[in-house]
């Protein structure tokens, strides 16, 4: 009788080992479906929360919807650039410049002037119009801008919206100006002359 019940209490055992083998399987595999479904979820809000609602991306690149009155398409970045940070003078400039409409941002680049020319050839719209340095006369955009002849650029207007991206000969490579601005409306333009 002895072995019957070291028999039995061995089989209970090990039928008790098996169901918590199974119980701690079936939880591990819970957690880790849990957590897959749960990373998909924050990757789906995260990637929707980080661009904006009217960008289509396809692989070509990401393309921004917009009525026709709004500003345009915001300019690209040359990748083998970096921001130059204003000192505290040229940060005051900027600031009274943005307080007048005007948004500039600086990049450099080690690169020539001629590769990056030719690259924002390639990546900027039909809508902007090539201008070599030194062409003459020089556009009145350009001292609202205060862009130099010296520059390659590129100009696009729509509307008020201007968008000038500026090419500058650099000590070791090329300085980038994006610059964005509204130009004055004809009628705010003409008040100031009824004033007087």
């Amino acid at each position: 009788m002895a072995e019957g019940s070291v028999s039995g209490n061995s089989s209970s055992s090990k039928s008790l080992m098996w169901m918590m083998i199974g119980l701690f399987t079936g939880l591990a595999l819970l957690l880790a479906g849990g957590l897959f479904l749960a990373s998909r979820v924050v990757r789906s809000m995260g990637l929707s929360a980080a661009s904006a609602r009217d960008t289509v991306r396809t692989k070509g690149g990401s393309f921004r919807l917009e009525k026709e009155t709004e500003v345009g398409p915001a300019l690209p970045l040359y990748p083998r650039s970096s921001l130059v940070v204003p000192d505290d003078e040229a940060a005051a400039a900027a600031t009274k410049e943005a307080l007048n409409g005007i948004q500039t941002s600086m990049y450099h680049t080690t690169d020539t002037r001629d590769f990056v020319d030719e690259w924002y050839g390639k990546h900027l719209s039909p809508e902007f119009t090539r201008r070599n340095a030194g062409d003459k006369p020089a556009p009145a955009i350009f001292n609202d801008a205060q862009v130099s002849d010296s520059d390659i650029t590129f100009v696009a207007e729509r509307e008020q919206m201007v968008r000038i991206v500026a090419l500058s000969l650099d000590s070791g490579g090329t300085k980038i100006s994006l610059i964005r601005f509204s130009k004055a409306s004809p009628a705010s333009a003409q008040a100031p002359a009824a004033v007087q």
